[in-house]
């Protein structure tokens, strides 16, 4: 009885390990915010845009944790994340957050989503991580963007004086195709945001190349892109060989305008995934 009892006492702690818990998590760079909940299935990772938080990504994480573990998580300077201690907001250094994160809470291999500048987080991640990746879902992913010009350093230098006025004009037509209620919601999270976080992350997006990014990660990979505010400099056309699903009437922030079709595409894509 004895030994059953310390047996039954060891499987007790052993489910409880790194048992899905919200809120803050240190890192060697600041501490960083995650929304975790769910269990069972292969774990989700989701990776928001620049000047977003993870509570863009609502629909999704009660969607997906009926049936399986959804983590969001806050990139450094961003909704409830710390600014980044060393002043790096670059695609690997975020990265590196997002791995510190993950490490943190035990997720040691998931399938992960990254919007916008958060698909190029993904892409670098999965890139140094190939191991613990099981698949990435671009969502309206940042493409490969040019080296930095003195006109792209102008907008930033814009941006960084100032950040709302700026973002207006750089977000409306992204936004035209969404409700006010959506378009208020994504000004909210970027008044959230610190301007460093904000305008580094542009910044040292320059230089960005997707293309070889995207192709060092061997595994499965697939797009969701929101067909009306396509162009040919958006990604899905650099990127015409990969599994894709699109979304009509929808903007740049296509998970809150379509929640409904953007969670069927994520089942879509997570049932080939194994």
């Amino acid at each position: 009885m004895k030994k059953l009892m310390i047996s039954l006492i060891a499987v007790v702690f052993a489910s409880c390990a790194h048992a899905p818990v919200s809120g803050p998590v240190s890192t060697p760079n600041g501490s960083i915010y995650v929304n975790d909940g769910g269990r069972g299935g292969l774990p989700v990772l989701f990776i928001h845009g620049n000047g977003a938080d993870s509570s863009q990504w609502e629909a999704q994480l009660a969607h997906l944790r009926t049936t399986r573990r959804a983590v969001a998580i806050d990139l450094p300077g961003m909704g409830r994340s710390a600014p980044a201690a060393n002043g790096d907001y670059s695609p690997k250094a975020n990265a590196d957050a997002v791995d510190a994160a993950v490490s943190a809470i035990g997720l040691t291999r998931f399938v992960v989503v990254g919007h916008s500048y958060g698909g190029a987080v993904a892409a670098t991640y999965a890139a140094a991580h190939p191991e613990k990746v099981a698949a990435v879902i671009y969502a309206d992913s940042a493409a490969s963007v040019p080296a930095m010009s003195p006109q792209m350093q102008k907008f930033v230098d814009a941006l960084r004086a100032d950040r709302m006025k700026v973002t207006h004009i750089w977000f409306a037509p992204m936004l035209k195709p969404s409700s006010q209620a959506v378009q208020d919601r994504v000004y909210a999270t970027v008044e959230k945001s610190t301007v460093d976080a904000f305008a580094g992350a542009l910044e040292k997006l320059a230089g960005y190349d997707a293309k070889a990014v995207v192709s060092a990660y061997p595994g499965p990979k697939f797009v969701i892109y929101a067909a009306d505010i396509e162009s040919p400099a958006s990604f899905r056309p650099q990127f015409p060989d990969l599994p894709a699903i699109k979304i009509a009437g929808a903007g740049h922030w296509l998970m809150l305008d379509k929640p409904e079709e953007f969670n069927a595409a994520l089942d879509k894509f997570l049932a080939e995934v194994h």
